[in-house]
């Protein structure tokens, strides 16, 4: 399987990246040779390995939710192009 420069602009622009020509190309090839490394990987043989065997008998560290005060929400907030008191205002992501 791979990506062809037309797929890979189009998905950009679908996300609504801007690409240079360059980027497009470099981005084709990247993305290349990851679906290349998936296929090589597909082909390992798995048997008779269970698929959470690097999870036995390990737990991953809980810790409780802290509420802390940011030392320096002024400095952030004066970085921001768009505000409403101590918020930030961001553009709609979903219509």
């Amino acid at each position: 399987m791979s990506v062809t420069r037309d797929e890979v602009a189009r998905i950009a622009r679908l996300a609504r990246l801007e690409l240079g020509e360059d980027e497009v190309d470099r981005m084709t090839a990247d993305m290349n040779a990851i679906l290349e490394h998936v296929e090589q990987l597909s082909e390992v043989d798995t048997e008779g390995v269970s698929p959470h065997s690097f999870l036995e008998g390990k737990r991953t560290p809980v810790q409780p939710d802290e509420v802390r005060e940011f030392p320096n929400r002024d400095e952030a907030l004066a970085n921001a192009p768009r505000k409403e008191g101590t918020f930030f205002i961001v553009p709609r992501v979903i219509e």
